[in-house]
């Protein structure tokens, strides 16, 4: 059997949740919420954002196996940790100093 390479993994859904960051700004930014308008955008959103939260997750655990198997560290690693701490630790500490403010 083939080795896993997590890293690998990790970067693919790192690609995938910046995919759904661009698709949930295109619907936010198009979202028209009339009274008496049928609408599932907003559910849509909120599905999409679980999604992309459930995948951040599952590349963080990968890249911790990666780190703990002492894979060679490429560019898939690299962009796996650069994604992320732009889509994970940065809001994460963004949303937190708003709640301060």
């Amino acid at each position: 059997m083939k080795e896993i390479s997590f890293k690998k993994w990790a970067f693919h859904f790192i690609i995938w949740i910046l995919v759904l960051n661009v698709i949930i700004i295109y619907l936010t930014i198009s979202l028209v919420d009339f009274p008496g308008l049928e609408n599932n955008t907003i559910s849509v959103l909120l599905y999409l954002g679980i999604l992309a939260n459930i995948l951040l997750f599952l590349s963080i655990v990968f890249i911790v196996i990666s780190s703990i198997r002492n894979e060679k560290k490429n560019y898939q690693y690299w962009v796996s940790i650069t994604g992320i701490i732009l889509f994970g630790i940065l809001p994460f500490i963004l949303s937190f100093v708003a709640y301060l403010i």
